[in-house]
């Protein structure tokens, strides 16, 4: 239907339409009349729907009370009284997306559906749970979800539990967020930018219930409201229904959200220390960061151009500023970010792997080399690759599977929230148009001069490693808890132990069937039957297999190359491992690696490379290992893409030991931040590799490879040339015709386009030697605690259910959202405080449950082991197990870009999975009873009988809990 403006439908006065060309989309801006809710509506044929409402909440301290209310409005409702209506719709709708996401100083509810019943339902449980949540009047929903007191005997010690205080537990366990948390209080010492909306550990125990309820009053009002709706829908009936039964009840007021801009506050140097574990390497461990505020970057122009600045100065191979920085000696990993989202945006320059007494040298180095840049002028090459790399992302429009209106909807907040034009941040064709312009002035160098050069507001911030900090602190929040409890009567004491009680009990008490019929769901008879093929053509070029897949990609071919790694030792694999982390920043023997850098970005929308495995579907001793490397390019641009795949495979040089020392320390400095942050990643794998080889082989790519890359690190300063030598071998033995294959994603057109291109790579490649060997890794369960100086845990248990019998069905994949979302986020999150848990089923046979952000250990691994008789006496009514048949769906049924619809098929290519075999679990999945689901019992419990552990974590919990593990390790210093 078309709105017209000024008319007014539904009780929303249609104030604005306007073509969005960039998105092939008409927009329309709306105001509803009598509450004062915004509403943005873009309208195209996109058929997965998205929804969000958003507020903006400025907190003014850092209890994380913004961070809180976002968990616990989803904890039932008026129409949906249920402890956690979220958790229903995550296991019983068909949504593409279903997530709240809390920022410095918004909060945004999204749901997406590419079903229109279902999306209406979604929209229906979030409204009513943002206006009329039942968190204001049950204070055991800030017990749960924010923080409370626990004991369960007077004897027992006084502790805080909560989720949301276990996840910034965790995320404060991370040098890199605690750095930024300095940064942020000291460039906004006076606005809500200065405190931690998440919420701050040590001050989420002073949220008490009455500023809680007081907050969501202040600032979840839909004259505080941002609407955002995209896509196929019918928008009379869903304007109608947001009127009707939600916007209707309000009436519009003032809200006094508004952000205060800081005035400068003047530069700032301040030193930090943060934990590391005793015993730990404090040598290169330092972290710096200097951050510039830019006032005027609410003007998207210039964000885009901070945004090719960026990448051009601090991200690309060739960046001068990081060259600068790693030349002068004050860091190993360089990187540099523009934050926008806020009111008064941030670009900042991140250097790890430092030591304290660098700091003094960070402002010289960077305003000589940025006064250099200014007067010599930047290199045009690097900034049109630059610009090149940011518009065809801008084109491309990929989101990794994520729907685009999800994406858009945040977008279009970064101006909307301060009062400006919504379709500023979704435009950008003008904005392209003036970047390139200035290419031919000095347009790039004045920005430099005025924002950075001529700012005094920044910050220069660093964070130094102090052995022993992490468990001072532990040790000084017991003490306070002790005294606390110490002044506590013995009737205080009791209350506290029975509201501990109560809320066990609550939590432990399932819904009752008539508060689970309040949230509206499908049946099995609206679900797809058919499993989705994906159309995959196999053909050759050049005596090499060609997969093509093709898809509609709007003038983008993807092109992906797999070369198959057996007969490659573990010794070897690690190199492999490392190449994968260098390859593309390394000179060639037409170009340096500057030069190389700038060609990729010219011509390409990147080239990555990386290490991957496909297990067969049914042995695990079995899989397919391949080194990856997958590029697109505009299809003009083909030929170009390929030249550049062949000198990077067949060309590139290990000589310049300069750089390749460079490399390998940045990786180590990369890996001494992410790790922690990997937690779950690593124990996963981990845990797994003790009885299951291609688990190993994946093993080898990360907590394995981590010790590979210190061992290298520590040594590549002595001994460069054999440590190129290696690379040397590893690259030729690569790099070889015999095993590769080859996939094209695109049109028929890009295609014949690219078999026309390809022989001139592969005609200069070597033939090699088919290889049959797998890497031969030792199987063994070393049952590990890896001790850091983290304040939460990681908690992984596993092992392989073919090996005790069983086979793979489509009921694993229910059993999965079962789990997920019903016993373990029960016991893990619920009750355990811990940010969450997960489990995979795989069809080799390998299975894991994994917590993480966890406060708990033994306790968590009780609860794997007791799963079992869970599943024994599994016992819910047809429409809650159909609920957890469609969530396993929505899982399933995501919709494919053309680079995720490629990869789907070389997936099932590599491992064997045939369309029959999809469709049989499918069909296994669609009919899944109690009863199978209670026949996987014996599964669980006889792999649980394994008994093979793996945890990442707090040093002083892993040595409480040391008889637990057959060995206590350290991350490599």
């Amino acid at each position: 239907m078309t709105l017209d403006v000024h008319s007014t439908l539904h009780g929303f006065r249609v104030d604005r339409a306007v073509f969005v060309k960039e998105l092939g989309s008409q927009a329309y801006e709306m105001t509803h009349v009598q509450s004062g809710a915004r509403l943005l509506y873009i309208k195209n044929d996109d058929d997965n729907k998205v929804f969000s409402i958003s507020f903006r909440t400025t907190p003014s301290d850092s209890t994380g009370v913004p961070h809180i209310c976002e968990h616990s409005t989803l904890c039932g409702s008026r129409k949906f009284p249920l402890k956690e209506p979220f958790v229903e719709l995550v296991k019983g709708s068909l949504n593409t997306f279903l997530n709240a996401m809390t920022f410095p100083d918004k909060t945004m509810y999204p749901v997406a559906s590419r079903n229109a019943i279902d999306f209406k339902n979604l929209v229906d449980v979030y409204l009513d749970a943002v206006f009329f949540p039942n968190m204001l009047k049950d204070p055991e929903v800030l017990m749960q979800e924010g923080w409370h007191y626990e004991m369960e005997t007077p004897d027992a010690p006084l502790s805080y539990s909560g989720v949301v205080y276990n996840e910034m537990k965790g995320v404060f366990s991370s040098p890199d967020a605690q750095l930024e948390r300095h940064v942020m209080e000291n460039l906004f010492p006076d606005t809500t930018y200065g405190v931690e909306s998440g919420g701050d550990p040590d001050d989420i125990p002073n949220l008490t219930q009455a500023d809680f309820t007081a907050f969501h009053a202040k600032y979840y009002h839909p004259s505080n409201s941002y609407i955002f709706l995209y896509g196929d829908l019918d928008i009379d009936a869903m304007l109608a229904f947001i009127d009707g039964e939600y916007l209707s009840k309000f009436t519009a007021t003032h809200i006094a959200s508004e952000i205060g801009r800081q005035a400068c506050p003047g530069s700032i140097v301040k030193t930090y220390p943060y934990g590391v574990a005793n015993g730990e390497k404090t040598e290169q461990k330092t972290l710096h960061s200097l951050t510039y505020v830019v006032d005027d970057a609410l003007d998207t122009t210039l964000a885009l151009a901070f945004k090719t600045l960026t990448y051009a100065l601090l991200l690309s191979p060739a960046a001068p500023l990081k060259k600068a920085l790693v030349d002068a000696g004050l860091g190993q990993d360089i990187s540099g970010d523009f934050q926008n989202g806020l009111l008064q945006p941030l670009w900042g320059i991140s250097i790890n792997g430092s030591d304290p007494d660098k700091q003094a040298q960070i402002l010289p180095v960077v305003r000589k080399a940025l006064t250099d840049l200014v007067t010599k002028g930047i290199d045009r090459t690097l900034l049109t690759g630059a610009l090149n790399r940011i518009e065809f992302s801008l084109r491309e429009a990929d989101f990794a599977g994520r729907p685009k209106g999800l994406i858009y909807g945040i977008q279009c907040m970064d101006t909307w929230l301060y009062d400006e034009d919504p379709l500023l941040s979704l435009t950008y064709e003008d904005a392209l148009q003036t970047l390139r312009q200035g290419l031919t002035t000095s347009y790039y160098e004045d920005i430099l001069k005025k924002y950075i050069l001529d700012n005094p507001y920044y910050a220069l911030v660093s964070l130094v490693p102090e052995p022993g900090l992490t468990e001072q602190h532990d040790q000084a929040v017991a003490e306070k808890l002790a005294a606390y409890k110490a002044t506590l009567s013995a009737q205080d004491i009791d209350a506290i132990i029975a509201a501990t009680q109560a809320l066990k009990k609550r939590q432990a008490t399932p819904d009752s069937p008539e508060a689970l019929q309040t949230i509206p769901t499908l049946s099995r008879a609206d679900l797809e039957a058919k499993a989705e093929d994906v159309e995959m053509h196999e053909e050759a070029v050049a005596g090499v297999p060609l997969c093509y897949v093709p898809d509609f990609t709007n003038g983008i071919t993807y092109i992906n190359a797999y070369f198959d790694l057996h007969g490659f030792t573990t010794e070897e694999m690690s190199y492999v491992y490392l190449l994968s982390d260098l390859l593309g920043d390394l000179d060639t023997q037409d170009h340096t690696y500057a030069d190389l850098s700038g060609l990729i970005d010219l011509y390409t929308g990147g080239i990555d490379y990386s290490v991957s495995a496909y297990a067969d579907q049914i042995d695990n001793s079995k899989y397919t290992p391949v080194f990856k490397i997958k590029t697109k390019a505009l299809s003009k641009n083909l030929d170009k893409a390929i030249a550049l795949l062949k000198e990077i495979t067949l060309q590139t040089l290990f000589t310049n030991k300069e750089r390749l020392i460079e490399l390998v320390e940045e990786t180590k400095a990369g890996w001494d931040m992410d790790a922690f942050r990997r937690g779950q990643t690593l124990v996963m794998h981990r845990v797994l590799s003790y009885t299951s080889p291609v688990e190993q082989f994946c093993d080898a790519g990360e907590l394995s490879y981590y010790d590979f890359v210190a061992s290298v690190a520590a040594t590549i300063r002595t001994e460069p040339e054999k440590t190129a030598s290696r690379f040397q071998a590893v690259l030729e033995k690569i790099f070889v015709r015999a095993g590769l294959t080859l996939a094209v994603t695109g049109s028929e057109e890009d295609k014949q386009t690219a078999v026309s291109l390809l022989p001139q790579w592969l005609q200069a490649m070597p033939t090699g030697e088919t290889q049959t060997s797998l890497c031969q890794f030792p199987l063994a369960p070393k049952n590990e605690g890896i001790m850091t100086s983290g304040k939460v845990q990681y908690v992984a248990k596993g092992g392989n259910f073919r090996r005790h019998g069983y086979d793979y069905t489509g009921s694993m994949m229910v059993l999965n959202t079962i789990l997920q979302y019903g016993y373990l986020w029960t016991k893990i999150r619920v009750q355990g405080g811990a940010y969450g848990a997960f489990t995979r089923f795989y069809a080799n046979g390998d299975m894991v449950f994994c917590s993480y952000r966890d406060p708990n250990l033994r306790r968590s691994i009780e609860a794997y082991d007791d799963l079992a008789d869970y599943l024994a006496h599994f016992d819910i009514s047809d429409r809650e197990m159909t609920k957890y048949v469609i969530g396993t769906l929505s899982r399933i049924d995501v919709p494919l870009t053309p680079s995720l619809r490629g990869d789907k098929a070389m997936n099932r290519y590599f491992t064997g999975l045939t369309q029959a075999e999809a469709q049989r679990r499918r069909d296994q999945l669609l009919a899944t009873t109690v009863d199978d689901i209670r026949a996987l019992a014996p599964l669980v419990r006889d792999v649980m009988g394994d008994n093979q552990i793996c945890v990442m974590g707090g040093e002083g919990k892993l040595r409480e809990d040391s008889d637990l593990f057959g060995t206590l390790i350290s991350l490599p210093g």
